[in-house]
């Protein structure tokens, strides 16, 4: 089983059916496409600050490759371990671009594929729920506000 975590726009840009059609789910672990073409999915993931970071190591990799005479293998070797370390926080990276987009982190949610994930949190989520009792806060009364620990008034005993 996996783990989902669930971002819904926050409660002031909508109303709740609107909130729920824009619900994004983001399913905890590795990610094949963005091991084998991590720009392009940080690009369709509007990922930007990340893949400006991987650009600069990308290009500060072939700066120093060329300028240091380095062995084609280790090149090769630092772009796969960067393509491993983008697999491994992508998922991670695309959640904090959504809470910076706007949206919040609802539920986690745990299932086997993304359909039972959806399903699991649509039922939780749209179970009705009692409505919260408001609070109602009172003045205080005309106590003496000498009065420290846990007597409400001097004088009072156990």
């Amino acid at each position: 089983m996996a783990l989902f975590s669930v971002y819904l726009p926050h409660a002031q840009t909508g109303a709740r059916p609107d909130r729920l059609e824009r619900a994004r789910f983001v399913r905890d672990g590795f990610s094949w496409p963005a091991f084998f073409v991590p720009v392009i999915w940080l690009l369709v993931h509007r990922v930007w600050r990340w893949l400006l970071v991987i650009l600069a190591f990308d290009v500060a990799l072939m700066v120093l490759g060329s300028r240091l005479g380095l062995p084609p293998a280790t090149l090769t070797l630092a772009g796969l371990l960067e393509m491993v370390f983008v697999g491994l926080e992508a998922r991670h990276w695309y959640g904090l671009a959504l809470e910076r987009r706007g949206f919040e982190l609802a539920d986690v949610v745990q299932a086997d594929t993304l359909e039972d994930a959806e399903y699991r949190f649509f039922d939780r989520f749209t179970a009705e729920q009692p409505a919260p009792t408001p609070t109602v806060m009172s003045r205080p009364t005309s106590r003496s506000y000498g009065v420290i620990g846990l007597f409400p008034e001097q004088g009072a005993r156990l």
